[in-house]
């Protein structure tokens, strides 16, 4: 009776414990762990969750100036060897249906025009759909001293 009992109230505690300290794509709660989801299926090579990710229109700019769609954003950090990646000094900024994301990145990577390690101020837009969340554009700046 006991084991029964305190199996109920870990459970009941677990369901209190708050947001999840590893996030996925099906629990994440903010766009700040979309962006850092986005940028683990980068490193960790994981195509089909950043893809779906993408929005149909999506457009991006990269570090060095060049603007990519849908295609060309896949094609850039496929052909990119990312290592290393950290992130920090959020800003989240809620726009409407939209959710506004500064914050800078560190990372080692090879291919796509990137020195290592690169550092890097990003803009993202996400958007929720029916769908869920999807990403619309991300400008890449060079951070200079």
């Amino acid at each position: 009776m006991h084991f029964v009992i305190t199996v109920i109230i870990a459970g009941a505690l677990a369901g209190c414990a708050g947001e999840s300290k590893h996030p996925t794509w099906s629990n994440a709660t903010g766009a700040e762990q979309h962006e850092r989801l986005m940028w683990q299926a980068i490193r960790d090579k994981d195509w089909n969750n950043f893809e779906r990710r993408l929005s149909p229109t999506f457009i991006g700019a990269n570090a060095d100036g060049q603007t990519f769609d849908r295609a060309g954003w896949l094609a850039l950090w496929k052909g990119a060897q990312v290592k290393q990646v950290v992130l920090g000094d959020f800003q989240v900024e809620p726009e409407g249906t939209d959710m506004k994301v500064t914050y800078v990145i560190h990372f080692q990577a090879a291919g796509a025009g990137l020195s290592e390690p690169a550092g890097l101020r990003v803009l993202s837009v996400w958007q929720q759909t029916k769908s869920g969340w999807m990403l619309t554009a991300t400008s890449i700046t060079p951070i200079h001293s």
